[in-house]
């Protein structure tokens, strides 16, 4: 009989014991759901909520409204639906009926008032209240009970929190229904109430309600914001000034005052950093936006490093898309494509009808790039199957879609398909909020400026090039040397030659800044240390697991010494376990001792490493700006001999100007990619082949009446004879386009480069024109090219053959320096 009371209490204890770890190891929240934040404070709960909700809300570019942001967020860390609005007159404490109502059982929790009273029917009607006004989108009937619930509690005249908070609730109300004035005042009479009551938590709370619920640019939103700013400082309140700092850094954002903001991001992660608060990959990633768009390449990489390094669960990965898509855009920006395409496609893993918020941006930046690199095809195929499974929904994606396919018709040469695309995405651009507009829009406005600029409507394309600036009070360096670049173009087409020159100057100017050697210089070094912080971190994590490891078992140990305590056999055991434990820790120290020591070895064979690394890149470097150089020295000359041509009336003075620019193109060509590849010593000729032959084509054949067949063996050639084989195909193609084809006649141009033997090349330029015969007579004045052909064929210290067959048959065959 008497083992059934110690049964009992043996019992409670246990039950206790598992409640306790229960809240210890999965920091159950005060709704009883599995807090995924890593806080116990309510508070940085809240503010966590406050702060995801509202980058989602910026970055969605009004694709979906605020209270569905609220909800994702609370959703996204398991955390309440009531939590953001409830602050004014709820602790956080669980009770069967808030339960219920996270669960979605409305109905239940309304049955359960009848038999409440005094406060806890008050909060009860408060939760309701607060469920009806912000469930997503805006229903009459919703909103209709909701103010049945929240007259009831006005009835009492006493001002107490429960009022406040009903007063509150019946202002977000008014702002649903679309009465924002109404809204307004009523928030301003709870300021002065709480003002009168020398209540100033809730004054604050108060005016920083109506700063949210204030249109953005209302010139009353940031004196909101302002006043409540200072009166949750004097209170250290700094969660709610926390909060409040991201509402004004949005009002900078959408004003385009980004030099404000950033100093804002930075106030704010200072005061995180005060109270523990480590969410912030937001922050950060704002902050590398700016950067970005700024043309700081070295501080964009280093705040997306931060950005993607502050994630520390499953859950804040949630937005990993948008965070590795920033990283892949960042690469993208220092011309390392392949590496953007790695990380975008990092981004777009496990894509979902339901994540389609965060990853549709990323997956039209991809297409955008693919495009770029000439991938039209992959980019077509990327687009339909994207479409098929994860069709268009929003306005945004819509348009950008259009937009995106029109630009990949465009460069696949179908005009009228890309036109339709075209005039889609700027047709709904027309009614898109201008709160919503970033930066991707002038970019869309440049591109399809150039498109018609191509098709010679100037006026259109000026017209819209004007509009792509309109629509954003202040572009980042890139942009700026875009549009100054189409300006050029199109002041070109029109020969405005002092305005095309000017702009010429200021796209450079600002290209310049942008890509400075420089820049680039420290965003690789930040790439280093990136990955090698990397490793380190990994090592910290590893230890901090062990620590962590190391506190559950002494709180484990702790909870038995109270369940157990009295019990000589328990303690028994406990000495035992504390004895392996101190066993176990000697062990630990001296394995420790033996990694710090190899730890000291492996650092000083990395310092050497980096040492010999440093050494190299700084040479790559100095090659790279000597390739610049020259690239940029004939491009200048280039552009000289283009501008004089325009004086010159003698025919045969004109081509041979034309002539003599078509072969610096050649040489100009390969310094370029000298100087953009990570090759820096030798040339991959199917790809310079290719550009070479679509130059020329371009230069020549608008008319599309000779099709050019390349069969390019994988051969890299150092700079010594990639210029020599480059001025010798450049030399052979131009006199086939001129004289192999007469009238409208059409035909084929062949152009081979294969292993001959083991140690030698043959280059091979084949056409089926009116052959030798023809061709001799047509160009005795023009024996320059064949004499340059001999002479570049003798520095390549190979032999040059020339037959007629069908056509002429030029064939160069030299020995290969590179095997």
């Amino acid at each position: 009989m008497n083992c059934e009371p110690g049964y009992s209490i043996l019992t409670q204890f246990t039950l206790a014991k598992k409640i306790f770890f229960l809240l210890i190891s999965f920091n159950i929240t005060i709704y009883g759901q599995t807090n995924k934040t890593g806080y116990n404070d309510i508070k940085k709960q809240r503010l966590l909520v406050h702060i995801t909700s509202d980058y989602l809300h910026t970055i969605s570019q009004g694709q979906i409204d605020m209270d569905s942001a609220v909800r994702t967020s609370c959703k996204i860390y398991n955390l309440s639906i009531l939590i953001p609005y409830n602050e004014i007159y709820s602790n956080g404490k669980p009770t069967i009926e808030t339960k219920l109502l996270e669960q979605g059982k409305v109905k239940k929790v309304e049955s359960l008032l009848v038999a409440l009273k005094g406060e806890s029917r008050l909060l009860l009607l408060l939760e309701l209240s607060s469920y009806y006004i912000f469930k997503p989108g805006t229903q009459k009937a919703d909103l209709d009970q909701a103010e049945t619930y929240i007259d009831e509690i006005l009835e009492d005249k006493k001002l107490t929190k429960w009022k406040i908070g009903a007063l509150t609730l019946k202002a977000d109300l008014l702002h649903q229904s679309g009465l924002t004035d109404e809204s307004q005042k009523l928030l301003s009479e709870i300021e002065r109430l709480c003002k009168k009551s020398k209540n100033s938590l809730d004054q604050a709370r108060a005016l920083l309600n109506a700063g949210k619920t204030l249109q953005y640019g209302h010139p009353l939103r940031l004196v909101k914001f302002e006043k409540a700013l200072s009166i949750f400082h004097a209170l250290q309140e700094k969660e709610k000034e926390i909060e409040t700092l991201s509402q004004i850094n949005i009002e900078y954002f959408i004003a385009k005052r980004y030099k404000e903001s950033e100093k804002l991001i930075l106030k704010i992660l200072k005061l995180q950093k005060e109270i523990k608060y480590h969410h912030n990959q937001y922050a950060f990633d704002v902050l590398s936006y700016l950067s970005y768009r700024d043309g700081d390449l070295v501080h964009a990489l280093s705040y997306s490093n931060k950005s993607i390094t502050s994630m520390r669960s499953k859950s804040d990965s949630t937005f990993k898309s948008m965070f590795f898509s920033r990283r892949a855009g960042i690469y993208q920006y220092l011309k390392k494509n392949e590496d953007a395409l790695v990380w975008y496609k990092k981004a777009l893993e496990n894509r979902t009808n339901d994540t389609k918020l965060y990853w549709y941006k990323t997956f039209l930046v991809n297409v955008e790039l693919l495009n770029s690199m000439r991938r039209d095809r992959e980019a077509l195929s990327l687009l339909q199957e994207t479409e098929n499974k994860f069709p268009a929904r929003t306005d945004f994606e819509k348009m950008h879609y259009a937009l995106l396919l029109g630009e990949t018709y465009e460069n696949l040469k179908k005009t009228e398909l890309a036109e339709k695309n075209y005039k889609v995405f700027l047709n709904m651009i027309q009614n898109f909020p201008i709160d919503h507009v970033h930066d991707e829009f002038p970019a869309a406005f440049f591109r399809i400026s150039a498109f018609y600029r191509n098709l010679g409507k100037t006026v259109l394309a000026r017209e819209l090039l004007n509009k792509g600036i309109n629509h954003s009070f202040e572009i980042g360096h890139a942009k700026k040397s875009e549009y100054y670049y189409n300006l050029f173009k199109i002041d070109s087409v029109e020969h405005k030659y002092s305005d095309a020159i000017k702009n010429l100057q200021l796209s450079q100017k600002y290209k310049d800044s942008a890509f400075g050697n420089e820049q680039q210089k420290k965003a690789a070094e930040l790439l280093i240390k990136y990955e090698a912080d990397k490793k380190d971190k990994n090592i910290k994590i590893l230890n901090t697991q062990n620590q962590l490891q190391h506190i559950k078992s002494q709180e484990a140990e702790r909870a038995k010494n109270i369940i157990l305590i009295g019990s000589l056999l328990l303690l028994a055991i406990i000495g035992l376990l504390l004895n392996r434990y101190i066993i176990k820790q000697k062990s630990n120290r001296k394995l420790e001792a033996n990694q710090r020591e190899l730890d000291q070895k492996n650092m000083f064979l990395e310092t050497l490493n980096i040492e010999q690394e440093k050494l190299l890149k700084e040479k790559e470097w100095l090659i790279k700006e000597v390739h610049h150089r020259v690239k940029n020295n004939l491009q200048m000359v280039t552009s000289l001999l283009n501008s004089q041509s325009i004086y010159l009336e003698d025919d045969d003075a004109k081509m041979a100007v034309k002539d003599s620019l078509r072969r610096m193109q050649a040489m100009s060509m390969i310094h370029q990619k000298l100087y953009q590849d990570d090759n820096i010593s030798t040339i991959a000729m199917p790809e310079y082949i290719t550009e070479l032959v679509h130059y020329l084509h371009e230069s020549f054949d608008s008319e599309n009446k000779i099709i050019f067949e390349k069969n390019i063996a994988p051969i890299s050639l150092d700079l010594s004879q990639a210029i020599p084989l480059g001025l010798i195909i450049t030399e052979s193609i131009v006199n086939a386009i001129k004289y192999a084809f007469i009238g409208e006649q059409k035909g084929i141009i062949n152009i081979s480069l294969q292993p001959e033997g083991n140690d030698s090349l043959l280059l091979k330029i084949s056409d089926n024109g009116v052959g030798i015969t023809i061709f001799h007579e047509k160009s005795d004045h023009h024996s320059l090219g064949h004499d340059l052909m001999q002479g570049l064929t003798k520095q390549l210290k190979g032999s040059f053959t020339i037959e007629n067959n069908n056509g002429v048959h030029i064939m160069v065959k030299f020995i290969h320096l590179n095997k």
